[in-house]
């Protein structure tokens, strides 16, 4: 490719159009207005002779030929930023910067308000966009761009990610306070007889309370199966089923608390983040901002 016929100034259109996904966040992203970000896409479509983005729903998706140009464009303007912004010049108060962070849902219940809070007194013109998304894809995600910092379990495989431990918290399980056994000691045989809440993002497969109970030589058959924790907490606090869940968020439901009967494993968050952003003086900024909270966890 020939990349004086090509205006460098036009990649972090490109790319802020991939990562938003639409025309007009990309242009609030960029501060620029939406006829220029249509300008400088047209001027792109012309060069790679390919559309490179078409409409889906209210947005926009990339063809193939963005998909694979976006890897290159990616770390060309990551070593350009790193090269231009030492990190002595970061300025947590004055960056406008957007994070695309992926959470487990017990993670983010435990992590979302006290980085919202550091964020707030901080740096209040940085924003994340906080998801959850298929394990399998986090790599991937990573190393496109996509995706800045991944918080899951710790045995995630891919190429090219470091990682963090952040913080280990056990398990509890939670009760209605008029449940039948409110006042009684929660046995093992008890613990199997209870009507059980399974959370798993997963729509297929054993859930976590499943395989707690598999292990222990018992065996437990969810009544409901739900995505996240929340409607299972007000599930809980309305019936009288159990759900076993980190002990920090079971602590701050209101509900009873017991502890499990059986071996669990500790809940592990680990912070994932592409190798090649290491010295990135914001996501260093960033990592070190969990790193601290998880410290006091």
């Amino acid at each position: 490719m020939n990349l004086r016929s090509l205006d460098l100034n036009l990649l972090p259109v490109l790319e802020a159009v991939y990562a938003e996904r639409s025309l007009t966040r990309a242009s609030e992203t960029l501060h620029i207005t939406q006829p220029a970000v249509s300008n400088a896409l047209a001027r792109l479509r012309l060069h790679f002779e390919d559309p490179l983005f078409v409409r889906e729903g209210r947005g926009v998706k990339p063809t193939a030929m963005a998909e694979a140009l976006m890897p290159a464009v990616r770390d060309a303007l990551d070593r350009l930023r790193a090269g231009l912004e030492p990190r002595s010049e970061f300025d947590p108060a004055r960056s406008t910067r957007v994070f695309n962070i992926s959470a487990r849902d017990a993670s983010a219940y435990m992590l979302v308000p006290p980085v919202a809070r550091t964020l707030e007194a901080v740096a209040p013109g940085l924003r994340i966009a906080w998801s959850q998304i298929d394990r399998a894809s986090i790599s991937t995600e990573l190393a496109s761009g996509r995706l800045d910092l991944a918080i899951d379990v710790p045995d995630l495989r891919g190429a090219n990610m470091e990682r963090e431990v952040l913080f280990a918290t056990p398990y509890a399980c939670m009760l209605a306070p008029g449940h039948p056994l409110a006042d009684k000691k929660l046995t093992a045989e008890r613990f199997f007889a209870l009507r059980h809440i399974a959370v798993s993002s997963r729509r297929e497969g054993r859930s976590l309370v499943e395989e707690m109970a598999r292990a222990a030589g018992g065996r437990i058959t969810p009544a409901l199966r739900l995505p996240n924790h929340q409607p299972a907490i007000e599930a809980v606090r309305q019936t009288q089923l159990a759900l076993v869940a980190p002990r920090p968020m079971a602590e701050a439901s209101g509900l009873l608390v017991r502890d499990l009967p059986i071996a669990a494993p500790m809940l592990a968050s680990v912070l994932y983040w592409r190798r090649e952003n290491s010295e990135d003086p914001a996501l260093s900024w960033l990592r070190g901002v969990f790193g601290e909270i998880a410290k006091g966890m």
